[in-house]
């Protein structure tokens, strides 16, 4: 451990890390690599060191995303690889450590749409749990358990492409973040959200859409956030719900990080003539996809299309138009920024970028953003 609380650490993958993530106390940790592997970590409390629990080949290509599950559902991870598949694993503690053999693989679902999936994210609300995963081509599928006690077997609550199909040669950027709270930001709940309301926002071109759902648990648009002027390659959704208002941060290709406010106007549900724009941002309609052959709930579900979305010409109670306010345009890394990330209580923010660094930001007593803190790869807090 560091003077400035930083550990360098000798990850002991064999090729690149490509993810890391924290579970919800910061004790234990999960590395992903080109390697095929994920490794689970566990924090020493006295020390303060990492030590291996165990590490297993995960998938059969570069794992691209790693996320813990909420423990009050026990012990689980989700992954997703180059190999198109997402596997949901749980901790055995019968099985010795490190024999890799530790995390059992209780759920597994491949790609509907023959692309790999780029970005998966959890969201606990006590010991509900619910997914939201997203593909390279800009498919989006939001599900929950069939029972909320068991995580092998899943369902699908909506599915929709978001945009126009990508061609092969253009960079993509679907990334995607759940507000991980139990209840909406204040404002929003006072002005007529449903307090049950699930929240996402999802990354699309050069835009953030927010999407929530009503009443009825079906999703619609609240929200689009603006600005970027490149693809934007992270998204984040800061907690902090008793603040009024919701914090999202993105990193865009062009250079910045920018941090948005979500403000809810007094309006108590969107009018029967909302103009809020509709899922697919060039006005074609919804797009399905053909079931494949599939081993889960979550493919028996994905010729759904956008069943899970609501008419948003309709009034439907629990459901309220917002407003995005751009209130910092943070220049970082010498290029491009790559990831954006809160945290815990949503006062900092850090992201990492094309210049190797991690930079740190919060909110000065003038409310303007300022760094916090720059920590270089190579020669460390600066």
């Amino acid at each position: 451990m560091g003077e400035n609380g930083f550990h360098r650490l000798s990850h002991g993958h064999l090729d690149l890390v490509l993810v890391a993530d924290v579970n919800l106390y910061g004790t234990r940790m999960a590395t992903a690599s080109s390697d095929h592997r994920v490794k689970v970590w566990d924090r020493n409390e006295k020390t303060g060191q990492w030590i291996v629990i165990d590490v297993w080949t995960a998938h059969d290509a570069e794992v691209t995303d790693v996320k813990w599950i909420s423990p009050y559902v026990g012990e689980h991870l989700g992954s997703i690889g180059e190999d198109g598949r997402l596997r949901i694993w749980h901790e055995d503690v019968a099985e010795a450590a490190n024999s890799s053999r530790r995390f059992k693989k209780v759920f597994e679902q491949t790609t509907a749409t023959g692309v790999p999936y780029m970005c998966l994210d959890f969201k606990s609300i006590g010991s509900e749990t619910y997914l939201a995963v997203i593909t390279r081509d800009g498919y989006l599928s939001v599900c929950e358990p069939v029972d909320h006690d068991d995580l092998s077997a899943w369902r699908v609550m909506w599915s929709d492409y978001l945009c126009r199909t990508p061609s092969r040669a253009e960079e993509t950027g679907f990334r995607l973040s759940w507000h991980h709270e139990k209840l909406p930001a204040s404002g929003a709940v006072l002005a007529g959200l449903d307090q049950k309301s699930l929240s996402l926002a999802v990354a699309v071109g050069n835009v953030v859409k927010v999407f929530r759902t009503d009443k009825d648990r079906k999703f619609y648009t609240a929200a689009v956030l603006e600005g970027a002027k490149g693809l934007v390659r992270d998204v984040s959704w800061a907690n902090g719900s008793m603040r009024g208002f919701d914090l999202i941060a993105a990193a865009s290709k062009d250079g910045f990080v920018r941090i948005y406010e979500v403000h809810t106007p007094g309006a108590s549900s969107l009018p029967a003539s909302s103009d809020a724009k509709s899922i697919e941002p060039d006005g074609r309609p919804s797009r399905t996809i053909s079931a494949r052959t599939v081993k889960s709930g979550i493919g028996a579900g994905l010729a759904g299309g956008a069943r899970g979305k609501r008419d948003e010409r309709a009034g439907i109670l629990g459901a309220i138009k917002q407003e995005s306010k751009l209130v910092a345009e943070l220049a970082t890394h010498g290029g491009a920024p790559w990831r954006v990330n809160w945290s815990t209580i949503g006062d900092l923010l850090v992201s990492t970028g094309d210049d190797g660094s991690v930079r740190m930001w919060k909110k000065a007593v003038d409310g303007k953003w300022m760094e916090a803190a720059i920590v270089d790869a190579i020669t460390g807090v600066r």
